[in-house]
């Protein structure tokens, strides 16, 4: 048997030329939008990965950055309208019972384009990525997850002069706090007045032991929820019935009082999420609370703390309701879930492409950090100095965080009530026994109304 080979014809070679250009014009008519939630995911997206991806394959990807005080109103309106305005939406779990009746579930597609969900940590898999609202359901992918970890002076600790002294005043070594009593002790040694000396240095300004963002709001807390969580609380149980009037709550409560009020700068109290990192880079505080978002300033090479900054887990609480072994704050951050139009195969194409295809690529475009990826790249732990410290100890963070409840109220009951709580108690308006009596009747009452409780 003889196998003859022939020269293609013409006419193949045309109709696959043909093809190849139809293919192109088809993917040009393909626009993605996506609505983004400001921050260094969202420029990366739209200043690098946009262009990229266009230029690969024809696919337009549009990034609409929503004020963050809009973002979910804007989103849900357009949701429940059916516009189809966004293929693409910012996914923060605490929001997803707004949306679960207008987003695809991504098993499927998960399945089809060989995503690895298993490149993320368990908790922020459950957390991110799936949600009892949609039971048995992938209904997004992370693109943020963060969570708070402390930072303090290395240099300053390990200084023998500093050293020798706190041994002398508190029986013990000085190390990084591994609880927050430790913390408070640290706290307390590093307040110093100016005119004092630290490290062997006068000081010409006042240095503070600890702080975190104080102000109204929103500030006080996400600062108060971190040490919350780390007592064991949950907010309910699977009966939802409240747990935030157990007596420990109030333990906390007074021991947060007494450290933002006694070590911390009285600027604090203006701040909101990351600013007054300032002051820690500009070697004015000791120790303090850090999203890892705010890694940029504390190591600013302007600052003295460039260089002499360590990264470890928030403390433990001692004696905690679950048996934590280090701090447990809730996760924060977010991700992006997939508006059911008809472009959502294409956007998840376009989010496994970003996201895996291009997975250390994004962690050096966005500065954000989650898959297993990110953390044995050694590409990225040398992208910059501080990262051979600051990512194992972020990665640590992420293996002990608080997931939050997959419910409407969610951002009422356990946010608001946060709010309302400590705040009453930080101002001395309630004692923490009034102000935990009204946070648990009024939780029983928004669950009453929602029919959780039989």
């Amino acid at each position: 048997m003889r196998l003859e080979f022939t020269k293609p014809k013409r006419w193949l070679t045309a109709v696959a030329v043909l093809l190849s250009f139809t293919n192109i014009a088809a993917a040009e008519d393909v626009t993605i939008r996506w609505a983004l939630h400001p921050g260094a995911e969202a420029d990366a997206v739209i200043n690098y990965f946009a262009p990229k991806y266009e230029e690969e394959t024809g696919i337009k990807i549009v990034g609409e950055i929503l004020p963050p005080d809009q973002l979910r109103d804007r989103m849900s309106i357009e949701a429940i309208g059916g516009t189809n305005r966004w293929d693409l939406g910012y996914h923060s779990p605490g929001w997803f019972g707004t949306f679960k009746d207008h987003v695809i579930d991504l098993t499927p597609l998960i399945e089809k384009h060989g995503f690895d969900v298993n490149a993320y940590p368990a908790l922020v898999q459950n957390s991110h990525m799936k949600s009892p609202a949609r039971p048995g359901e992938y209904i997004a992918l992370p693109t943020t997850p963060a969570a708070p970890m402390l930072i303090y002076r290395r240099d300053w600790f390990d200084h023998p002069g500093e050293a020798a002294a706190f041994e002398n005043n508190y029986g013990r070594p000085l190390a990084a706090p591994a609880t927050f009593a430790e913390l408070r002790d640290v706290a307390e040694f590093f307040t110093r007045d100016a005119g004092e000396t630290l490290a062997g240095e006068t000081l010409d300004r006042p240095v503070y032991g600890w702080s975190d963002a104080l102000g109204a709001g929103a500030g006080i807390t996400r600062s108060f929820i971190v040490m919350l969580y780390s007592t064991g609380v949950s907010g309910w149980d699977k009966n939802y019935e409240p747990d935030i009037d157990q007596p420990i709550v109030g333990e906390v409560a007074k021991y947060f009082v007494d450290l933002a009020q006694n070590y911390a700068p009285r600027e604090a109290q203006n701040w909101g999420f990351l600013e007054g990192l300032e002051m820690f880079r500009d070697g004015r505080m000791a120790t303090a609370t850090m999203w890892p978002q705010g890694v940029g300033t504390v190591e600013d090479p302007a600052g003295s703390a460039a260089g002499n900054t360590a990264y470890t887990p928030l403390p433990l609480w001692e004696d905690n309701l679950a048996g934590y072994t280090q701090g447990h704050p809730f996760l924060g951050g977010g991700g992006v879930f997939i508006f059911d139009t008809p472009n959502s195969e294409e956007a998840f194409k376009f989010l496994k492409w970003m996201l895996q295809d291009n997975e250390v690529e994004f962690g050096k475009q966005s500065l954000q950090f989650s898959r297993l990826g990110h953390f044995q790249s050694d590409e990225l732990r040398n992208l910059k100095p501080y990262y051979v410290d600051f990512l194992p100890a972020f990665e640590k963070v992420l293996s002990s965080v608080f997931i939050r409840q997959g419910i409407p109220e969610w951002g009422a009951v356990m946010w608001n009530g946060t709010t309302d709580f400590i705040t009453d108690v930080y101002s001395g308006d309630l004692t923490s026994d009034q102000a935990q009596e009204r946070w648990a009747t009024q939780m029983r009452e928004a669950f009453d109304a929602a029919g959780y409780r039989q």
